[in-house]
């Protein structure tokens, strides 16, 4: 049973085998002949190894892969009997076998009678096993039932060995490399075992290339990866993996201007990944030609970076001076200028390209004036557009207008209308010579003249256009106390020292700039009827720093100078701070955004204390 098979002819073995079922064939047509096998296998935990057996087909009836007659190579127990089963110290060595307790089934399609067969498969040493011998037994049955064909005791032994060491790294350089992959990464460690063959290196969870190796250094090519950081590690075969190394794969991938379109008087540049502006616009940012004939860029769509870079665009546009005709041949080339002033999120710079369109109709549409706001006491409105538009030649005094029955109010010549293509915006304000009223509907008028107002392409917008605006009512309701607290409180228990803090908590937004000036106080009174002022941002003697948060609502006031003014002693000295007191009783100089007083009497909490 244990002949080794190095080399052998089939056709010789065949013909020495046709003709000699046995005794012992178990399913009427099926015989087989055990006719070698491969060596036995010396592994270490966590190595892979291949069994292959042969057996020839003795019988009558042709072994068919997938089909009724296929026969499998089944595992067998310790008995060598009891079949279709495996013991429980061989099942963890399954290698990717037929099932649980079939390790394979023939490898070629037809296994005619006197031909041999060829079974083969894999076993995997679990990292955890004992140093020892494990024997795997098996048999051939045919696939569809299980039943036994001619068990002959067939086994193949693995000798397990002791694991070997893990690697160590100590360094790896470069810590860092572009996600395309192709990084020369030198690791640098001890207990690198490189023969018979080279440790594995992986990155993350992908095989690094590993170009040469010593028993301290490691030469790979590192495989592309996904933005982030990923785990070095080297593993020695049969030993685990070694400590992990950090190596950072960074997005060193410069955008590319991918295409262009040409209509009118504007090109449309996409580009491989979102790009925004960190220069201003210069006309030598681009070359372009249209028909070989070069033709001046006078602008760009392209955002200016925010400072995280985050609010790039794929595409934008460029404005030409001279607008082409259906059918012209344009070159745009971003030029190496044009293109250093373009970076992705990360910082990459665009690269200099040319990229060519024939251009077809411009665009005819003309915008509109889809709305305007204002506000009662205000002398500035806001216009929106359907489309962003600019103003080539300035909106002059009188080009706005604003009409309730009889009254109409002019605009003057101040106004935020951008002046060029690139800057184009869907609203800008004007300022009228004199104030709305509040809760009237106003109509207005835009009467603009050739060029001065129009979008990017420069179709200009229809004149006169018109829209209603109406001023809402006055905001007539006072702001209200929503929390009253006590911070600090050092030193004494009075609200006297340096330090001192409370804050107050309004419902809404007020009026006023941060830090509050002297002209706003706050008066407050303790429980024995001491009452005081505190001058915001006054003098020495009595001053106070008054804060609002971003959002206007959250008033801090800390004592920053003598204790504040009595103006009416109590029964005793300075604000005492008591549970009951003191509390706000008065306010001057702070008001909501609309000018309204705080609603004092019918706040929700005026007490300062650290409730």
């Amino acid at each position: 049973m244990r002949r080794i098979v190095t080399a052998i002819t089939a056709a010789a073995l065949a013909l020495s085998l046709v003709g000699t079922a046995t005794v012992d064939a178990a399913v009427p047509g099926y015989d087989s002949a055990y006719a070698g096998e491969s060596a036995f296998l010396t592994l270490a935990p966590g190595e892979t190894g291949m069994f292959t057996v042969f057996f020839a087909n003795t019988g009558t009836v042709t072994w068919v892969k997938g089909s009724a007659t296929q026969v499998d190579l089944a595992a067998c127990l310790e008995d060598k009997v009891t079949c279709n089963a495996q013991d429980t110290t061989e099942a963890p060595f399954n290698s990717s076998w037929l099932s649980a307790t079939r390790y394979t089934t023939q490898t070629q399609t037809t296994i005619a009678p006197g031909q041999i067969g060829t079974f083969t498969y894999s076993v995997r040493v679990p990292t955890a096993a004992a140093v020892g011998t494990y024997r795997f037994n098996g048999a051939l049955v045919l696939s569809a039932t299980g039943a036994d064909i001619h068990n002959e005791g067939y086994y193949q032994d693995v000798r397990v060995t002791a694991a070997a060491a893990a690697a160590v790294i100590t360094s790896i350089a470069p810590t860092s490399g572009g996600s395309q992959g192709g990084t020369t990464l030198t690791i640098t460690g001890t207990g690198f075992v490189c023969t018979p063959a080279f440790p594995t290196v992986n990155v993350g969870a992908t095989a690094a290339t590993v170009t040469s190796c010593g028993p301290t250094s490691i030469v790979a090519t590192v495989p592309a990866g996904t933005v982030g950081t990923a785990n070095v590690t080297v593993t020695n075969a049969g030993a685990p993996a070694s400590n992990a190394a950090t190596f950072t794969y960074v997005d060193t991938t410069r955008p590319s201007f991918a295409s262009v379109t040409v209509g009118g008087n504007l090109a449309t540049l996409t580009f491989s990944e979102p790009v925004c502006r960190t220069a201003a616009f210069a006309a030598t940012d681009y070359t372009i030609t249209v028909n070989g004939t070069s033709v001046a860029a006078v602008g760009d769509s392209a955002p200016t970076c925010n400072a995280a870079a985050s609010n790039g665009v794929t595409s934008f546009t460029v404005t030409l001076a001279t607008p082409t005709v259906t059918g012209d041949t344009v070159a745009v080339t971003l030029t190496a200028t044009g293109a250093a002033k373009l970076e992705d999120s990360v910082g990459n710079e665009a690269t200099a390209q040319t990229r060519t369109a024939t251009a077809t109709a411009g665009e005819t549409t003309r915008p509109t004036l889809a709305g305007a706001t204002g506000t009662g006491g205000s002398s500035v409105i806001t216009l929106t557009f359907s489309e962003p538009v600019y103003c080539a030649d300035a909106l002059e005094a009188g080009d706005v207008t604003v009409t309730a029955g009889a009254v109409t109010i002019a605009s003057t010549a101040t106004n935020t209308c951008p002046a060029t293509a690139g800057a184009a915006a869907t609203s800008f304000t004007v300022t009228l010579a004199s104030p709305l009223a509040a809760a009237t509907a106003y109509t207005v008028t835009l009467t603009a003249g050739a060029n001065e107002t129009q979008d990017i392409v420069g179709n200009d917008i229809t004149s006169p256009a018109t829209i209603t605006l109406t001023t809402p009512a006055p905001d007539t309701t006072a702001p209200l106390l929503a929390d009253t607290r006590l911070n600090a409180n050092l030193v004494t228990t009075n609200l006297a020292d340096p330090g001192d803090q409370f804050t107050v908590t309004f419902n809404e937004p007020l009026g006023q700039s941060s830090p509050l000036t002297s002209s706003s106080t706050i008066t407050i009174q303790d429980s024995d009827g001491t009452v005081a002022v505190i001058t915001c941002g006054g003098a020495a003697t009595n001053s106070a720093t008054c804060t609002l948060n971003a959002a206007m609502t959250v008033l801090t006031v800390t004592l920053s100078g003598a204790a504040p003014t009595i103006t009416s002693p109590g029964s005793a000295p300075l604000i005492q701070v008591t549970a009951t007191g003191p509390t706000i009783t008065g306010t001057a100089g702070i008001t909501d955004v609309a000018g309204n007083a705080p609603n004092l009497a019918g706040s929700a909490d005026v007490l300062i204390n650290t409730e």
